[in-house]
């Protein structure tokens, strides 16, 4: 883990109302130890798409922008693309 997520998660433990965001597998580790509330790029993607945030043609491109920067797992990428047809 990276300097800066491990920064983020010292203040997201100090300040238990707020939600970080975090794309990195040992941070998720860390958050889960500490009990700290957290969330990644992808699930925003379909929490945003689930509340009309984005449109149901903007969702899948920036779906494709998370498989071309991200790091994902392609199952992770694939349950992500079926959850956000669901919403369509």
């Amino acid at each position: 883990m990276g300097r800066g997520e491990a920064e983020a998660i010292g203040l997201a433990v100090l300040n238990k109302e707020n939600l970080l965001a975090i794309d990195d597998k040992n941070g998720f580790n860390a958050c889960k130890l500490l009990g700290s509330a957290f969330t990644t790029a992808a699930n925003m993607l379909v929490r945003c798409r689930d509340k009309d945030l984005l449109s149901s043609d903007e969702a899948p491109r920036k779906l494709t922008l998370l498989e071309k920067y991200g790091r994902y797992k392609k199952t992770i990428l694939d349950h992500v693309r079926s959850r956000l047809e669901a919403a369509k």
